[in-house]
């Protein structure tokens, strides 16, 4: 057993949060995600500032990006994912090239302000797969009615098989298999998964019995990635709980985020 991620694994960390704090960067949150992370052994972190709102406009998604940027200034371990809202249209394409292109950010994060395979996603889930970057989408398969009402646009499962089919050459990461409602109805629907373009990470507080062991076996450790999104001891805790083998977790830790970074198709111009 191990309390620190031993350094064999280059753990990556695919998702985490950076905030606003009088319109920049919490630098005082900032730095407890930091140490946080040393104490556990995480490497590197992939991190975006979430909207939560209806309609993330095309201005207010540019403000939340600068504030990503300015976490990737202040250290080398923070990879900046690029939030979006395809409701901006041209606009916010243009935004995700500012991101990927010019400022280096590594994916695209998206909320819940449309569901994943809806057709207004269509141009953004283009340029996501014309760039060579994951799309990273926040995911649960609600039950009780108040999380519904919070979130009735949110993806489970069946979504990201649909939008599998309706932009096959899309990458996409289903957030947080421990994000909170049901899982097993998540893996049960995943089960016969088999396109190369699917991952799921395990962040989340919810830390059920088996949860990483059972994702594992439903979609393969290739689909299957490290993540704490500030569930930090739960992630670890889910890692050693699951038995898996030595391949498995280098696999889980950096292996396959490591893949996915390979298949970008653009430099970084300068800024």
């Amino acid at each position: 057993m191990f309390y620190r991620m031993p350094e064999k694994y280059h753990t990556v960390d695919v998702h985490n949060h950076v905030w606003f704090k009088n319109g920049t960067l919490d630098g005082e949150r900032m730095h407890d995600l930091l140490i946080a992370s040393d104490l556990l052994g995480i490497e590197k972190l992939c991190v975006s500032v979430p909207l939560t709102n209806p309609y993330a406009a095309p201005e207010k998604c540019r403000q939340a990006n600068d504030v990503t940027y300015q976490a990737m200034q202040y250290s080398d371990r923070l990879l900046g994912f690029c939030f979006a809202d395809a409701a901006g249209g041209e606009e916010m394409i243009k935004e995700v090239d500012r991101c990927i292109c010019k400022l280096g950010m590594v994916g695209i994060k998206m909320y819940h302000q449309h569901k994943l395979q809806d057709r207004i996603q269509k141009d953004l889930m283009q340029r996501a797969a014309e760039l060579g970057v994951p799309v990273l989408m926040h995911a649960a398969m609600a039950r009780n009615a108040a999380t519904i009402e919070r979130g009735p646009l949110c993806s489970h499962a069946g979504d990201f098989l649909e939008a599998l089919e309706v932009y096959p050459d899309t990458m996409f990461i289903q957030g947080h298999i421990g994000g909170g409602g049901d899982w097993q109805w998540n893996l049960r629907t995943l089960e016969t998964i088999e396109s190369d373009n699917y991952w799921i990470d395990l962040s989340g507080s919810v830390i059920d019995a088996g949860i990483l062991r059972d994702t594992v076996d439903a979609v393969g450790a290739d689909r299957v990635l490290f993540a704490t999104d500030g569930s930090f001891e739960e992630a670890v805790g889910k890692l050693q709980a699951a038995h898996l083998s030595e391949a498995e977790i280098l696999k889980i830790t950096s292996g396959n985020f490591n893949k996915i970074m390979q298949r970008r198709k653009v430099a970084v111009k300068n800024v």
